[in-house]
């Protein structure tokens, strides 16, 4: 263990001369340094281990072991690689020299010792001592830094012959250290990367500028890539520093790569479809040839994503680009351009047939079906083309006009090739426009709920109301339902419109129930297709909660044939609704199937003549014994039921005395806002019948 002995520096006197020891202790003790002393080599061994001096003075000639042997034995000791050693010996011979410094003496003084410059010496050894030690441990933090850099920094001579690895590890690309000593940079670099960097090592020495450079070296199956850079460093030389950049390159091609190709399929997408089409026209024109373009649009793809899953479908999508691919050839181009939307362009093209024949090709491959999990899945498309030079002479206008062609395929029954035409009617042109406002409708929550009052003959009260949904449209003022809802059945748009309506009229139904209107019911009108792909029940009731509604205060309307498609599914999940007292109404009765057996298996608790047995009701015999029939039927299974379309009071007072339960039509008010019925149920409560 370390004894420490003050706070001066220490100074261990080893000499077997006791007169020796003490001049030397006194000189020492005259410029402020402690001494300890030691006889012998032995001795002065054991010193070090016990004091650590900061210095030692060695005799060189002493009896059992001498200074040489002691100052060798003291370097090998933890702590003595670097203490500062001064040898004083009689010998001046340039043998026993030498062999001080071999041992690892740091200097040397010839006996007699000058005792009055002993102190300044050793003061001297000292800090010199201390500058060397702070440069070694600078150097080792410098060696440390360097191992931590990924780099490879080689150091050059004048004449580009390298000279050692300054820091980094062996890279697989490159060859080990020893391999490259002695070779000139201009055998280990590409010819066209060494010119840059001899060219970029003058213009350090010059400017002081740094610039980079890229390189490739093979290595395996795939070459490395390096970023070099030679930096000139004094005395004629340059460090040349490579950095791995594979990694980094592969990203960045990754990414442009990405940015031109869709991930799922690896067809190029809409950006790289316009820039081949901008391309492809220019060289038609010069050429005189005719371009096509093809809109491929699969028809009911969404509903495939809703029974399958969004994973499936995407497959099902990558295994329909690769039946495309097969049938355009190499200078062709087939591109993803949305969800399940593709592009063709169709080049060099003979004539105005042989264009429409390429298309009708891609409509065929799809013909067959797609092997899927062990079954087979029929896919269907619409598509529609459009001829460069006879449809438009511009990217823009071609693919327009080929939209409107599939369009028009979807509108004769999907699964066909339409070619465009000027003739093409403008409802096919109003439907696309419909369809994409549709969709941005969806995403901007351009609808509105609209509510017409259902009246109870008995009171001649508003007990309910129905919510009608609007569409306010930006440019074209409101459109009516008749219009949009069942091109958003089409669309699969709606799901979310239906559930936002649902939404909207619990939470008002809710609110009017607050103000003192109750009981109150909301009558919603629900889509087939709720039942086909949706998780109705939970949804309902996800809605009930959030908006506070008693099941028992909404109604769902369904239609005949809503209820008689996949009739045992539907029949589930409305006998689901009805054990969560959810009511379910039967709209427009006696318009479809009408049947009394299939009536008595569904949960109606409501029956809605449809308008077209009330409009002549006062005036029409036959009119009269259906709704008559209709009641008769109604009351033997405890049903209720509301006569559509009364718009007079002699429809009325007929509903009345046949003994109808409810009524709504413009008799007791249009279908508006919430605002303003609001104001009805505030100001009239009841109505006079």
């Amino acid at each position: 263990m370390t004894e420490p002995i003050g706070t001066s520096p220490l100074v261990l006197v080893v000499d077997d001369d006791p007169g020796a020891r003490m001049l030397a202790a006194a000189s020492l003790k005259k410029a402020g340094y402690t001494t300890v002393e030691a006889a012998d080599g032995n001795d002065g061994v054991a010193a070090f281990v016990r004091f650590r001096p900061d210095l030692i003075l060695m005799d060189a000639v002493m009896p059992g072991m001498d200074g040489f042997a002691a100052i060798r034995e003291i370097r090998n000791r933890p702590g003595g690689e670097r203490l500062p050693v001064l040898m004083m010996t009689g010998l001046d011979d340039l043998a026993s020299i030498r062999k001080a410094y071999e041992v690892g003496a740091t200097d040397f003084a010839i006996k007699p010792v000058n005792w009055v410059i002993l102190g300044h010496r050793v003061d001297h050894l000292l800090r010199s001592s201390r500058a060397f030690l702070g440069l070694a441990a600078s150097e080792e933090k410098t060696r440390a830094l360097l191992r931590a850099i990924p780099d490879q920094i080689f150091r050059l001579g004048a004449d580009g012959t390298i000279l050692d690895l300054v820091s980094g590890q062996k890279h697989g690309a490159i060859p080990s250290n020893h391999e490259w000593m002695g070779r000139k940079l201009t055998e280990v670099l590409p010819p066209d990367a060494l010119a840059e960097a001899l060219l970029h090592a003058e213009e350090t020495r010059t400017t002081g500028e740094v610039r980079m450079f890229e390189y490739a070296l093979a290595s395996g199956p795939e070459p490395l890539s390096f970023e070099g850079r030679v930096v000139a460093i004094p005395d004629g030389e340059s460090l040349f520093i490579a950095r791995d950049i594979t990694d980094r390159k592969k990203a960045e091609d990754r990414l442009a790569y990405m940015a031109y190709h869709d991930p799922l399929t690896g067809l190029p997408n809409r950006v790289t479809f316009n820039d081949r089409l901008v391309r492809d026209l220019a060289r038609a024109k010069r050429r005189k040839e005719v371009v096509g373009v093809v809109l491929v649009d699969l028809d009911r793809f969404k509903e495939i994503n809703d029974t399958l899953g969004h994973a499936a479908g995407d497959r099902l999508l990558v295994a329909v680009a690769e039946r495309l691919l097969s049938a355009v050839r190499e200078t062709d181009t087939l591109a993803r351009m949305s969800g399940d939307e593709f592009c063709v362009i169709l080049t060099d093209q003979r004539d105005e047939g042989a264009t429409i024949e390429a298309g009708h090709r891609l409509h065929g491959a799809l013909a067959a079906p797609f092997p899927f999990d062990g079954q087979e899945i029929h896919v269907t498309a619409s598509l529609g083309i459009s001829l460069f030079p006879f449809n438009g002479d511009t990217p823009e206008t071609l693919v327009k006009n080929a939209d409107i062609a599939m369009f028009r395929a979807k509108a004769q029954g999907r699964d066909n090739l339409q070619v465009f035409s000027e003739e093409m009617s403008a409802a096919v042109l109003e439907r696309a426009h419909m369809e994409k406002g549709l969709r941005r409708a969806v995403e901007r929550n351009e609808f509105l709920v609209y509510y017409q009052p259902e009246v109870d003959l008995r009171t001649g009260r508003i007990v309910g109301a129905e919510a009608l949904m609007r569409w306010q449209t930006p440019d074209r003022g409101l459109v009516s339902p008749t219009t949009f809802i069942p091109i958003a059945e089409e669309m699969g748009a709606i799901v979310p419109m239906s559930e936002w309506v649902l939404r909207t009229a619990c939470a008002q139904a809710k609110e009017w129930q607050g103000q003192g209107d109750s009981p109150f019911r909301i009558s919603v009108n629900v889509s087939a297709r709720l039942f086909q792909q949706y998780d109705l029940s939970k949804a309902i009731l996800d809605i009930l909660g959030d908006t506070g509604l008693g099941p028992e205060s909404l109604e769902l309307e369904i239609t005949e044939s809503v209820a008689m498609s996949n009739l045992e599914s539907t029949m589930k999940a409305l006998w689901k609704l009805h054990d969560f007292s959810i009511r379910v109404a039967m709209d427009d009765f006696g318009t479809g199937y009408s049947s009394l057996a299939y009536l008595k298996k569904f949960p109606i608790s409501l029956l809605k003549i449809d308008r077209a047995f009330i409009r002549e009701l006062d005036r029409n015999p036959e009119d009269r014994t259906i709704v008559k029939a209709i009641l008769a039927m109604a009351r033997a299974l405890e049903i209720e039921v509301i006569a559509e379309g009364v718009e007079r009071v002699e429809q009325l007072d007929l509903l009345k005395s046949l003994g109808c339960d409810l009524a709504q039509g413009f008799l007791f008010g249009e279908a508006v806002p919430a605002e303003e019925f609001t104001l009805k149920l505030g100001e009239n409560r009841r109505i006079a019948v």
